[in-house]
């Protein structure tokens, strides 16, 4: 055990069948996400997203996989006990928790759908665990496919009692460097709500064809390292473009981007600024670096590169978390993991970068 308390700042939880069923708009149930067997395999159907095959993972998963992605826990991570002794034998003392298969809601066109599936999970996520504040901080969904709703939505749950909202990691028809967001981002930080913006929850799909199937040709290696690299493009768009110049009391997340690539992506805005000022507009009133370590964080689970490279990013802009309980996370060996990777780390870091920050953000007790 790492000997102190330590907070996930990334775990899932597995919607429920009724949340689409009952939870959700009549009129969009039919095209919620669900399992649909075609040739007599298994897919996952996404409004917008091409059907992905699941099935073959049982077959290929060893002793130790079984223990992820709920394969042991058929409540999907629902039952509060059942979830608080998972956290006991991982050592894990809170969490902060996002969706399962509505991280790919943003992959569908229509946002009636969209806006329809995001207040229904929203209700049902802190009907779940409002009550548990001292131990779950779950994140609503907020599209931003229509910006007016989703700064209605920002309201309605932060009312409700979330202290974070989840949107699109990416959107490249419509990128975070545009003024279109300030109201977005006022209303965040009005709210006092953190923003996150969770890998492989772009507007776009990226999923390779040949995911999940008998044979393949490296299209799932290069889709999970690269849409992991995908977390720069929020970092540069919020600081390049002024916004959290402009809005201070914004604070932002990335998640499960890992953070290896933090320390060069901030060096290298600085050294443009210093460089290329004559072209870079707005004139911003701080370094990039400075603008994120005041407003932006970063989540990672296993990444010894980052840890190497606090000299500049410092400390206090790492979460850690066990992306429980997914293939890619750290669960059941987060302890080990832990003291693998923060080997060398100072004590005062250590402590912020696996609890303290993710106290500090998320508000928890």
């Amino acid at each position: 055990m790492t000997g102190a308390p330590v907070i996930s700042a990334d775990s899932h939880v597995q919607e429920p069948p009724e949340l689409y069923s009952e939870w959700l708009d009549a009129r969009y149930r039919e095209r919620a996400p669900r399992m649909e067997e075609r040739d007599g395999a298994v897919y996952s159907v996404v409004d917008g997203k091409r059907p992905r095959r699941v099935d073959l993972a049982a077959g290929r998963a060893g002793e130790d996989d079984r223990n992820r992605e709920f394969r042991h826990d058929p409540t999907g991570g629902r039952d509060i006990g059942r979830r608080l002794a998972d956290q006991a034998r991982d050592g894990v003392t809170a969490e902060v928790i996002y969706p399962n298969s509505s991280l790919f809601l943003y992959n569908s066109r229509d946002p009636g759908y969209q806006f329809a599936v995001a207040r229904a999970y929203n209700d049902w996520g802190i009907e779940l665990f409002g009550a548990h504040k001292d131990r779950f901080a779950p994140v609503a969904i907020v599209p931003v496919i229509d910006l007016d709703e989703a700064e209605r939505e920002v309201a309605r749950v932060a009312k409700a009692g979330y202290r974070g909202v989840k949107i699109p990691l990416t959107v490249e028809s419509r990128p975070y460097n545009l003024p279109d967001y300030d109201r977005l981002w006022s209303a965040c930080a009005d709210h006092g709500v953190v923003v996150s913006l969770h890998a492989f929850s772009e507007s776009e799909d990226h999923y390779p064809e040949d995911w999940g199937e008998e044979e393949g040709h490296g299209g799932a290696l290069a889709h999970m390292a690269m849409s992991m690299a995908r977390g720069q493009s929020p970092v540069a768009l919020l600081v390049a473009s002024g916004a959290l110049q402009r809005y201070p009391d914004l604070n932002f997340v990335v998640v499960e981007c890992g953070a290896g690539w933090l320390a060069w992506l901030l060096h290298v805005m600085d050294e443009q600024v210093e460089k290329k000022h004559m072209w870079i507009r707005p004139k911003l009133e701080m370094k990039p670096s400075e603008f994120f370590r005041r407003q932006g964080a970063v989540t990672f689970g296993d990444d010894p590169v980052a840890l190497s490279l606090l000299d500049f990013t410092g400390a206090d802009v790492l979460l850690w978390g066990s992306d429980y309980p997914h293939d890619e996370g750290t669960f059941p060996h987060s302890q080990a993991v832990i003291e693998r990777t923060f080997g060398g780390v100072p004590a005062e870091d250590k402590r912020k970068i696996v609890h303290g920050n993710a106290k500090r953000i998320y508000g928890f007790a």
